[in-house]
């Protein structure tokens, strides 16, 4: 069961984490590089567009992340392994735990712009106001969860402050 959980946490929060990272990138052309002013080379068009990729990544978010965090649970309560004796894992844990409260902050500015993408024919400018609220969302709290998120394959990959293991001990 543990290799269960351990699989679906790595599917979801891989498929979380591209999203996300997809949803930056696209964020990323609507605005200039560094500040919060819009791109005056982009038409209207094409906003629309990225504000619809936008949304459509959020939506894959939307499922992804709780299966994350869930399957993630899932695995710390069926393993064997200790926070005691790997430090990694506790890392990786709190890493991912700390910023729910951010995650969940940002869903609800992304579900804004789901809805207002998907139900009705809003003008621009309410588009332009919930992504500036997005982007600007806890002063960059959600940029250094992101960084934070990637560094923990590091982690696991690394295993920085890990005790010496017995012998037989797996997953």
């Amino acid at each position: 069961m543990t290799r269960f959980f351990l699989f679906l946490f790595l599917l979801s929060a891989t498929v979380w984490l591209a999203a996300s990272t997809a949803k930056s990138y696209a964020a990323g052309s609507l605005v200039k590089f560094g500040t919060v002013e819009f791109n005056t080379t982009i038409d209207a068009t094409q906003e629309r567009e990225t504000y619809h990729s936008i949304a459509e990544r959020s939506v894959i978010a939307f499922f992804s992340y709780p299966i994350a965090l869930l399957a993630g649970f899932g695995f710390l309560k069926t393993t064997r392994r200790s926070f005691k004796q790997d430090g990694w894992l506790f890392m990786s844990t709190l890493l991912i735990c700390l910023f729910v409260p951010v995650e969940l902050y940002c869903f609800w500015l992304d579900w804004k712009l789901v809805g207002l993408n998907y139900w009705g024919t809003w003008p621009l400018e309410e588009f332009r106001k919930v992504f500036i609220a997005r982007l600007t969302a806890l002063a960059g709290l959600p940029f250094i969860a992101h960084f934070c998120y990637l560094t923990i394959p590091f982690l696991l990959l690394l295993k920085p402050l890990r005790r010496p293991s017995s012998p037989g001990e797996s997953l």
